[in-house]
């Protein structure tokens, strides 16, 4: 026959719902404080006493009643919290109406922390503040005796206990005194302490509805930095400047995502949902990349390692789901998956984060011991594949395909990085594979930087693909506009680099030729200084003349070499460009530079033109040298060869004649003439002259005077004596061959005239006196 029996429980379930089930002093905490929080507090101070071996545990929650002591409390593994709706607890920190703890079995925390707990409680509304005593060595005696069967005293207390520090609950609360404390409580398991209720708070410090204090009572007057006191964080806007970030929100089948680089947006999508698991909750997180400045910047400011502080935390309702988040957990598989590829993955050291959950009660569930983590299931395993996905995944791409990119982008803790052509590119390659993604809506996108580079080596048919389908997905039609013009204006700078290109060529290719004619030319003027039966004087002259001539086209040759090299150096485009509208500006200093050498080129021409001109008259030297002699008008013959043969020449004074109305008629030599004019020139270019002029007067009867004078850096009497200036040889240049103003003095002396420096003789001022008819 079948008798009816019932379980009996043995005093040691004691043990295993209480320290062998919270084995960790700081989780023992946690599940103290999410019991004050879960009742409404608005406050929560912790007391530690070393001297006496307490932890004072006080908030201005609902209370308990006697009745409520008795018939809740003290009933095992019941928890009213699993019973309550939404209406019944505040939703500051949660608003589905789930609670911290709602296993029944969080109380038994307090055997963890200490051997005896005295708890002090009084329900909003009543008078009566209720006293619960409990020595939990009596369930620890023998196996043997019946859980139920060990007594605990309840009673009532006239007031709260005098706690040290901290005031006691004025109208309702709960104080919760643990005697005999099991661990030694210092500074340092305090300051440990604090650092691991922020992260079970609120990691980033933006909860302000409720205030976690900690206090070490030891009889000092003074507040212990990092000791007494509130408990928060400011990592959030230590953070948030400093490096890249994403925002993930998952919510009624919609993932909206934000993604930051140190403060400035860089884009926004959205997307359907493929989590039907996670539907009926709401999923945010906020998740940051920490490069090397920003580990440096969380180190000098926190007083640790970030990753020593953790990782991805996750929150169910408004409390941390320990021990996800902590330095060796690695529930999301990202410490496993970067072992895989340390450059092209973010592992738990790389990022630092925040995963709030909220969800209708047991949506999902938490392990048992407390620092497991969630239960795995269908849910769990969806929320952390969102996670991973949508925001880690996503971050890691951003991360890795443009900061990992730049070397020098680790060390930074501003955006300028993000303002080159080169990091705009990869901008706008990830911008275009995420408006290529299906039923993904680009919602923003930083114009400033998501553009086409203005640089035609920077753009591929890939970047302008990139840039259309952006355009598309996000509907601006404006941008498709810009993106045309681009193309157009591309193209142009593209046929202008071609054209800067061809012109290069040529004037490479004209100065191989004038180098080639210039030692024609020098070769002539050697054959003509080794003939024996002309007049060696001349002859020199005529040298001089040309090597004048010759100096003037490798100068012309060099100018056009250097236009050459500045139109290289235009072609490539610099990566600091900020606007298409820059090309224009580049077209320009092309063009310009094109200018400068054409007209190079065009002196160097015309010096060879001269040259050809003096040479000619060399052909008739071997048979007489007298038949270069011509009659006319001298003055006129000057006027002609400075606006034939000097005007508007590229590297030369301008020189200007004024003849006064005055004629001078007689013979000369035109090769003479010139050669007088061209050394007196050069020598103003040599002494840096910007003008030269000649102006003709009449000096008595039968003579005339032609003054020149210039504009240069005149003689300089510390190198050369200026009685010794029309000395052959005589010359303060070390390229000069001291026979220009010789030349000019025999010149003029052989047509019965004279050459005299003027002034007093710091300035080359110069009065050339000609005899002839004068008209």
């Amino acid at each position: 026959m079948a008798t009816s029996e019932k379980f009996r429980i043995s005093s040691y379930l004691k043990d295993i719902i209480g320290r062998d089930l919270v084995t960790n002093e700081f989780v023992a905490i946690f599940e103290l404080v999410k019991n004050a929080l879960d009742a409404g507090t608005s406050r929560v101070d912790i007391v530690f006493n070393p001297e006496v071996g307490t932890i004072t545990i006080v908030d201005d929650g609902h209370g308990m009643s006697p009745s409520d002591i008795r018939d809740k409390w003290l009933f095992v593994a019941y928890s009213e919290k699993a019973l309550q709706t939404a209406d019944d607890y505040r939703d500051k920190i949660k608003p589905a109406g789930q609670f911290a703890g709602s296993k029944g079995i969080g109380r038994f925390a307090c055997d963890t922390l200490g051997e005896g707990l005295e708890l002090y409680s009084r329900a909003d509304g009543q008078n009566t503040i209720s006293k619960l005593e409990i020595d939990w060595t009596l369930f620890e005696a023998k196996s043997s005796d019946q859980f139920q069967e060990i007594d605990v005293q309840l009673s009532t207390a006239e007031r709260f206990p005098d706690i040290d520090l901290v005031a006691p609950p004025k109208s309702c609360g709960t104080a919760l005194v643990i005697t005999k404390a099991r661990h030694e409580w210092n500074e340092e398991r305090i300051t440990r302490l604090r650092r691991d209720l922020a992260k079970l708070i609120d990691p980033f410090g933006t909860t302000k509805s409720v205030e976690v204090a900690t206090w070490l009572a030891d009889g000092g007057e003074y507040q212990i930095e990092g000791v007494d006191g509130p408990v928060g964080n400011e990592i959030a806007d230590l953070l948030r400047e400093k490096t890249s970030r994403i925002e993930v929100s998952i919510a009624s089948g919609t993932i909206n995502t934000k993604l930051f680089d140190r403060g400035r947006k860089i884009y926004e999508v959205k997307e359907p949902s493929p989590y039907i698991e996670l539907q009926g909750s709401e999923v945010e997180g906020q998740v940051f990349f920490l490069n090397r400045a920003a580990k440096a910047n969380f180190t000098r400011r926190m007083g640790l390692p970030s990753v020593k502080f953790g990782s991805i935390f996750l929150f169910l309702n408004g409390f941390r789901v320990f021990p996800i988040g902590e330095e060796n957990d690695d529930t999301l598989g990202l410490a496993r998956r970067k072992q895989q590829g340390v450059s092209r993955y973010l592992g738990t050291r790389d990022v630092l984060g925040r995963i709030d959950v909220i969800a209708p009660p047991k949506q999902f569930r938490e392990v048992s011991s407390r620092d497991a983590g969630l239960v795995e299931d269908a849910r769990s395993r969806a929320l952390f594949e969102a996670i991973r996905s949508h925001m880690v995944f996503r971050l890691e791409r951003y991360v890795v395909g443009v900061n990992w990119r730049d070397k020098r982008d680790q060390d930074r803790e501003t955006s300028e990085g993000l303002d080159t052509e080169s990091t705009r590119g990869r901008i706008l390659e990830l911008m275009g594979s995420l408006a290529r993604s299906k039923d993904v809506e680009v919602v923003y996108f930083n114009d400033e930087l998501i553009r086409i580079s203005s640089d035609p080596d920077q753009i591929t048919d890939a970047a302008l693909r990139s840039m259309s389908k952006l355009a598309e997905s996000s509907g601006d039609t404006s941008l498709l506009e810009q993106i045309e013009d681009a193309r157009r204006r591309i193209d142009e700078l593209k046929s202008s680099r071609e054209e800067a290109r061809a012109e290069a060529k040529r004037a490479i290719e004209e100065r191989v030729r004038a180098d080639a004619l210039i030692q024609r030319l020098e070769q002539q003027a050697a054959f003509l200084g080794s003939s024996k039966d002309v007049d060696v004087e001349r002859i020199q002259l005529l040298m001089h003349q040309a090597i004048i001539y010759s100096g003037h086209m490798r100068s012309a040759v060099q100018n056009a070499a250097i236009e050459v090299r500045n139109i290289l150096k235009l072609a490539v485009i610099p990566e600091d460009f900020e606007e298409l509208d820059d090309v224009e500006d580049l077209l320009a200093s092309i063009r310009q530079s094109a200018r400068r050498l054409s007209s190079s080129l065009a002196g160097g021409s015309l010096s060879s033109d001269r040259l050809r001109s003096v040479l000619s008259f060399s052909q008739n030297i071997r048979v007489d040298l007298e038949t270069d002699r011509v009659e006319g008008d001298l003055l006129k013959f000057f006027s002609e060869y400075i606006d034939v043969r000097l005007t508007k020449m590229p590297g030369m004074p301008e020189v200007s004649f004024e003849s006064s109305n005055l004629t001078l008629h007689r013979e000369f030599s035109p090769v003479d003439i010139a050669v007088l004019i061209d050394n007196l020139v050069d020598n103003a270019r040599k002494a840096k002259a910007k003008k030269v002029e000649f102006v003709a007067s009449k000096k008595g009867s039968g003579r005339a005077a032609i003054s020149v004078k210039d504009d240069g850096l005149g003689i300089d009497i510390q190198k050369i004596e200026p009685s010794k200036i029309f000395e052959r040889g005589y010359t303060s240049s070390i390229q000069g061959t001291g026979i220009g103003l010789y030349s000019v003095k025999q010149i003029i002396e052989g047509m019965g005239g004279e050459l005299a420096l003027t002034g007093d003789g710091s300035r080359a001022d110069f009065e050339i006196t000609i005899s002839g008819e004068i008209l």
